[in-house]
């Protein structure tokens, strides 16, 4: 028998087996295994055992104090985002497990991951700060001129995104207008292929701590 109740989880956070599968990193017929009493890894417990402790937020409404449930999203706060593929410093494999889960409120309420951001070709996020994203499965709805977060085998950056050369590519911009003595852009934009592209997601905004409190800033147009 497991020590944790996934059915619990689930009814203290009002969420789906498909939500909590996603925020897991599992399918949601293995969530329904578990619910069934079937194992569940030693490599799951720590997150499990996190969202199991986590506190939903409450609000008064029709009289009574009810529960709100919050958007709860995974941080990789053990990998990063640049702002150009030629930075070190940061580990920039794949995203696997999550650090853990945290709870953006209604700062993003859109937001299905977050990641720390490094360099400094992308003007508007102060390197260090904690990047919210929303993950894009349509690539047809990518918006050319927002920033993105693009995840090949080779690099994860935060770009600026135009249309590409052609159909197959998109063209990555940095924000950041710096150039050598003759003039040459220091960050000069290049073409991503679509077939190299793993994973590519939404910036919504960021967050930072300043002067001892945290700052939110949306990236999201009002």
């Amino acid at each position: 028998m497991n020590d944790i109740d996934i059915k619990e989880i689930r009814v203290n956070l009002g969420i789906s087996q498909e939500k909590l599968a996603e925020m897991v990193g599992v399918s949601p017929r293995t969530v329904q295994n578990w619910e069934s009493g079937s194992k569940i890894p030693n490599s799951k417990h720590a997150i499990l055992r996190g969202l199991l402790l986590k506190e939903t937020p409450k609000y008064a409404g029709g009289g009574e104090e009810s529960k709100k449930p919050g958007n709860l999203i995974p941080l990789y706060d053990n990998v990063a985002s640049i702002g150009g593929i030629n930075e070190t410093g940061a580990d920039m494999g794949g995203v696997t497990q999550p650090t853990e889960y945290i709870d953006t409120g209604d700062w993003f309420r859109n937001a299905t991951a977050a990641i720390r951001h490094y360099g400094e070709s992308m003007v508007e996020y102060p390197t260090g700060c904690i990047l919210a994203l929303k993950e894009v499965y349509d690539r047809e709805l990518i918006i050319p001129g927002r920033d993105y977060v693009i995840e090949t085998s080779e690099y994860r950056v935060t770009k600026r995104i135009q249309q590409g050369k052609d159909s197959d590519h998109i063209t990555a911009y940095s924000t950041n207008s710096e150039t050598y003595a003759d003039g040459r852009l220091i960050h000069e934009p290049f073409d991503i292929p679509w077939r190299a592209v793993q994973r590519i997601s939404l910036v919504l905004g960021y967050v930072v701590k300043k002067n001892g409190g945290t700052m939110v800033f949306s990236n999201q147009k009002i």
